[in-house]
């Protein structure tokens, strides 16, 4: 897997920039041990702080031409974010629950109005999680910045739900791709602009092999342990959920490699293109590593 920006008008080696990381287990596990020791005592409320210790190690073992990246952001930031969505949240899910019992004849309208309005509010934190780390994310002083267009964001995740439901998610590659150009062309980084037109075309194909093998596999996994159920077989269930986490990992590999080269492969930062290649058969290793590495270490690794 290699991974450059390059002038695209030239192909001169001094053209060329690298971006690498240089951040070693050695050195997060402790970071990562800490936060889960704090997150325990506190009852979880230290996960905000936890976070932004993670995301600082991450931005600054990330080197573009040798020159860190730096992230400012603050635990108590994240804190306040979430608590000023319970307190939007809260009381309109009271307010959600007396409209349902005062008309019990309109429940069911209710109901997808809710479905309707999460999806909307999905797509808006989605993209204000963007403007929220792009704003905190320097290199050299330059900030980063995501252009404030979460609304537009959300009706974007909205009508791309409604697609996908309506052709049971056939039409995948078509709303990621779009939702990912919609993300990078409004990303700055100082005067800087990016941009990006990631095509779907090349990704159906991987995505409907990937899909076909799915639906023949998972049926086939999903039989035994319907069968597991009957039969009150506990090992054969505990056998067939872990079957699902390794299918779902080796058959999605290649989908996964084709979408990460094409979407990196399609930004541009002013003349300067992205440039990318991931190998399936790499990234099928890498996923399997990481997954015995979360089995046996039981998600601490």
């Amino acid at each position: 897997m290699s991974e450059s920006l390059e002038n695209p008008s030239s192909q001169n080696k001094e053209n060329h920039h690298n971006i690498e990381y240089v951040g070693t287990t050695g050195e997060l596990m402790p970071i990562v041990l800490m936060n889960l020791l704090l997150t325990i005592i506190t009852l979880g409320i230290y996960r905000f702080w936890a976070k932004t210790n993670i995301r600082k190690y991450l931005w600054d073992k990330t080197r573009f031409d040798g020159e860190p990246f730096e992230y400012t952001g603050t635990g108590g930031e994240l804190f306040m974010g979430a608590l000023t969505v319970a307190v939007v949240l809260i009381p309109a899910l009271f307010g959600l629950g007396f409209l349902i019992n005062a008309y019990k004849e309109a429940e069911i309208y209710i109901i997808i109005a809710l479905y309707v309005f999460l999806i909307f509010l999905m797509g808006v934190a989605i993209y204000r999680a963007q403007v929220y780390r792009m704003s905190r994310t320097n290199w050299r002083r330059i900030r980063g910045t995501q252009l404030p267009k979460s609304a537009a964001y959300g009706w974007l995740t909205l009508k791309y739900a409604v697609l996908q439901m309506i052709t049971l998610g056939l039409i995948l590659p078509y709303t990621m791709c779009r939702q990912w150009n919609f993300l990078m062309n409004n990303k700055r980084f100082g005067s800087g602009v990016m941009s990006c037109d990631v095509k779907s075309k090349p990704l159906f194909k991987v995505w409907i092999v990937s899909l076909l093998a799915g639906f023949a596999v998972f049926g086939g996994i999903l039989y035994v342990l319907f069968n597991a159920f009957t039969t009150q077989n506990i090992g054969m269930m505990l056998l067939s959920y872990l079957l699902i986490f390794i299918a779902s990992t080796v058959i999605f590999a290649w989908f996964q490699a084709a979408t990460l080269s094409q979407f990196f492969g399609g930004i541009k930062f002013q003349d300067m293109a992205f440039n990318i290649h991931i190998k399936p058969i790499e990234y099928l290793k890498f996923s399997v590593v990481n997954m015995l590495i979360l089995i046996f270490t039981l998600g601490l690794g």
